[in-house]
């Protein structure tokens, strides 16, 4: 299972706090993130990356307890919905109406994609939602591992939170605002565990639309 260190859990949260942006580890690749609540760390995020502010990032959570309170203004339907995937390899995208996620949702403000991985204990303790993005340059390959994260990119970052090899799959990614008044939820990118998720969302009465799956810029 995806974890890190206690000291370099510490040594990060810090940085993030301090408006770092940091390599992270997700179950699926390896990220750049910056804390939301910090507009320069966001901005710098974006600078690294290369990547247009027009386009949107995902917000990552690790701690149960925060991602709970990231899906509280969120509609019912859509928030158990959410609560059947996520903690997983899914990338899902609620409204925003509230605009409480606006720091990450670049050009399309009132939506955001909610990203939170499975992983251990230490991680588990991050209290911090983030704005996050796959730990590459725009177009560039996914990174499994660290040494595959662009090395002007290692070398700029705060932190780097390496917790070795991972999937290497992107996360699905599961758009879910039509899901309280349709009750369908639309594909926008083919990842991990599709049939997982079509069997959750069943449970809770959404069907999973695949017939009109696209790319999605959030990783």
């Amino acid at each position: 299972m995806v974890d890190a260190q206690p000291a370099d859990l510490a040594r990060a949260r810090s940085a993030l706090l301090d408006g770092g942006v940091g390599v992270v580890p997700t179950d699926t690749v390896y990220g750049l993130a910056a804390a939301l609540d910090s507009p320069a760390g966001v901005d710098r995020l974006y600078e690294l990356k290369g990547r247009p502010r027009d386009q949107p990032c995902q917000v990552l959570v690790y701690s149960p307890r925060v991602l709970e309170q990231v899906l509280a203004s969120a509609d019912e339907v859509v928030a158990a919905a959410s609560s059947r995937l996520l903690p997983g390899p899914v990338t899902c995208i609620i409204d925003d109406t509230e605009g409480r996620f606006a720091a990450a949702a670049g050009g399309s403000p009132g939506s955001v994609g909610v990203r939170a991985p499975v992983v251990g204990p230490v991680l588990a303790g991050l209290d911090l939602p983030l704005v996050a993005t796959s730990a590459n340059h725009p177009g560039g390959a996914e990174p499994a591992k660290v040494p595959s994260v662009p090395e002007d990119l290692r070398v700029m970052v705060d932190f780097v939170l390496d917790a070795g090899a991972l999937p290497g799959v992107a996360s699905s990614v599961v758009d879910l605002r039509r899901a309280a008044t349709d009750g369908v939820a639309q594909v926008l990118r083919e990842g991990p565990g599709l049939m997982v998720i079509a069997a959750a969302l069943a449970v809770e009465g959404i069907t999973l639309d695949r017939e009109s799956c696209g790319p999605a810029a959030l990783e």
